[in-house]
C-alpha cells in the first residue's frame, strides 16, 4: 500500500469541508462545487461490521452511478485517500476500481477494511482527504454512530446442473432497507456474488461460471446503510 502524503494542517486548513451524513448526502469540492472533473459527488462512508467472528470497521468512499466507463470519475484520478479518526488516528484507504464478471455490479471507490475482531470503531466525526500527488483536492466529514444487526446463519447450499441454491436463516428485525449478497470466493479466481432482496432466506445463483472440481468458500452477508454483517464462510467443490 503506497502511504499518503502527510496531512498539513496549512493545508487542512484551505480546504472546505463538507458535513455529511454516513449515509451519503451532498458534497462540497475546494470551491465549493463538485470535485474537480466530476459531474458527481462522491459518496464517504463509515461501516460497522458485526461478523460472526467478531467486529469491525469499513472506511470507504464511492463514485456516483452516472458513469458509462469503468475508469471514469473524481476518484479515479486521485492518488491517495486517508481518513482521520476523532482521536486523530489516519487510516489509509486502497483504490477497487472493478467490475464483477459474474453480475455485472462496478465497483469504484477507495476502501479501507478493518481487521478481523478489530471492534467498532468510536462515534464521532471522520475526516476523509483527497490527493492527487502533492495536491489536496477535497475533504469531507462524516459523522458516524456506530449500529449493528445480526448476520445470518444456518447457511446451506447445493449444487443443480451449473446453478448454486443457497438457504439460511435470516437476522432478526430485518427491514426493507436492508439486502443481502450471495458471495464465492473461488480458489484462485474472480469473486462470484449477486444482491438478493432482503426479505429472502434462499437463493439460486444461476450459471455458475465454474469448471467441475472447481474449490473456494461461500457466504451469504446482509447489508444495511451503515454497515453489514457476513455469515460463516462454507468450504465449497463446485
Amino acid at each position: 500500500m503506497t502511504p499518503s502524503p502527510d496531512l498539513r494542517e496549512i493545508l487542512l486548513s484551505a480546504v472546505l469541508v463538507a458535513s455529511l451524513a454516513a449515509c451519503g448526502g451532498g458534497v462540497d469540492g475546494p470551491q465549493g462545487g463538485s470535485p474537480a472533473g466530476s459531474d458527481e459527488p462522491v459518496y464517504p462512508e463509515v461501516w460497522s461490521s458485526n461478523a460472526f467472528d467478531g467486529q469491525s470497521y469499513e472506511f470507504k468512499s464511492n463514485c456516483g452511478h452516472e458513469f458509462q466507463e469503468l475508469e471514469t470519475c473524481f476518484l479515479w484520478t486521485v492518488t491517495s485517500v486517508t481518513v482521520e479518526a476523532p482521536d486523530g488516528t489516519r487510516f489509509h484507504l486502497d483504490k477497487d476500481f472493478n467490475i464483477n464478471e459474474y453480475s455485472g455490479e462496478v465497483t469504484r471507490r477507495w476502501v479501507l477494511y478493518g481487521p478481523t475482531g478489530a471492534g467498532l470503531v468510536p462515534a464521532g466525526d471522520y475526516r476523509f482527504v483527497y490527493y492527487e500527488e502533492e495536491e489536496l483536492v477535497l475533504t469531507q466529514v462524516v459523522s458516524y454512530t456506530p449500529e449493528t444487526v445480526g448476520f445470518p446463519k444456518d447457511i446451506k447450499w447445493l449444487r443443480e446442473g451449473d446453478d448454486l441454491v443457497v438457504e439460511w436463516t435470516p437476522p432478526q428485525d430485518t427491514t426493507s432497507d436492508m439486502w443481502y449478497k450471495v458471495i464465492l470466493f473461488p480458489d484462485g479466481g474472480n469473486v462470484i456474488s449477486d444482491i438478493i432482496d432482503w426479505d429472502a432466506s434462499s437463493a439460486r445463483l444461476r450459471d455458475i461460471p465454474l469448471s467441475d472440481g472447481a474449490t473456494g468458500t461461500l457466504n451469504v452477508a446482509i447489508y444495511f446503510p451503515g454497515g453489514y454483517a457476513p455469515s460463516r464462510y462454507l468450504p465449497f467443490t463446485w
